[in-house]
């Protein structure tokens, strides 16, 4: 980590576009981020982002497609294939939480709230890189779904909803690295690491304390109040006279996604844990 904070911001260009960065240095590159082209991805986000509405309604599609083919056949048991597939999510994601909350943490604690939310982070560093991984993960995650139906286990409609537009956001803001999606990113690793070690540990046949799946709700939850916090307060400076690497449509964008997901998170929530149900229903949910 860099000794001590120098000038504010440095600016990056390319493809016709400028993005403002926190200058943050990481000590080190992992072998996996030496690969970084910060130009070639960022010209592949900028000509390609629109492809992510085409691969969400495909997802979409294919959902419900698969939901007709598996209505007169056996669910499947995939417990061994389930288990690889969350324990290299719940791993993949406690790797992007430990790599990019080293930049994280400079901005948020050395630099400051605002620089935190105004400023991106450095287009030609790890943390640019794990911004990336991140986005094109949103595609992997649909395999979320697949097992699901593969199973028979219920796909309610928070769950499709929130892949889909995940996605489109991710790859929308990709183009101009938004400054808030800093703090997205990093609240994101960190939520899916504890949620994927946790399916990971029940599709074991293992069965841990309802409190458990709680706590991850609750974080979930938790992570999109803040998404909508960040958003109003970005606007807010924004319109105010601050500088801030966030473009309006991009802004109104992330705070109608996440005051959708507020909304249904709350919702789900409050149906799975804080309403009671009488046994007849109970019993019928079994």
């Amino acid at each position: 980590m860099s000794a001590e904070v120098s000038e504010r911001f440095k600016v990056w260009t390319g493809n016709n576009e400028t993005i403002i960065y926190s200058p943050f240095e990481y000590e080190s590159t992992w072998l996996i981020e030496s690969w970084w082209d910060d130009l070639t991805m960022h010209t592949f986000f900028k000509n390609h982002w629109f492809k992510s509405v085409y691969l969400s309604l495909a997802y979409v599609i294919a959902t419900n497609l698969l939901q007709k083919y598996m209505e007169t056949r056996k669910p499947k048991s995939m417990r061994p294939l389930l288990l690889a597939w969350n324990g290299c999510l719940a791993v993949f994601s406690i790797m992007g939480t430990l790599r990019f909350g080293i930049e994280f943490y400079d901005a948020v604690f050395r630099r400051g709230f605002i620089d935190s939310i105004c400023l991106a982070v450095n287009p030609k560093s790890p943390s640019a890189f794990w911004a990336c991984m991140f986005a094109l993960s949103k595609i992997a995650e649909f395999g979320d779904t697949m097992f699901l139906v593969l199973r028979k286990r219920p796909v309610i409609f928070l769950h499709w909803y929130h892949h889909a537009v995940v996605l489109i956001l991710s790859w929308h803001a990709a183009i101009e690295l938004t400054a808030p999606g800093r703090w997205f990113i990093f609240m994101n690793y960190l939520v899916h690491s504890i949620m994927y070690t946790y399916y990971a540990v029940t599709s074991v046949g293992y069965r841990l304390p309802k409190l458990v799946s709680m706590t991850v709700t609750f974080l979930q939850t938790l992570q999109m109040l803040i998404g909508v916090s960040i958003s109003c307060i970005v606007l807010y400076l924004k319109l105010n006279g601050e500088m801030c690497q966030q473009s309006y449509d991009n802004l109104a964008l992330s705070f109608g996604i996440y005051a959708s997901f507020l909304v249904l998170f709350s919702s789900f929530f409050n149906n799975a844990y804080l309403v009671k149900k009488d046994k007849k229903t109970a019993v019928k949910q079994d």
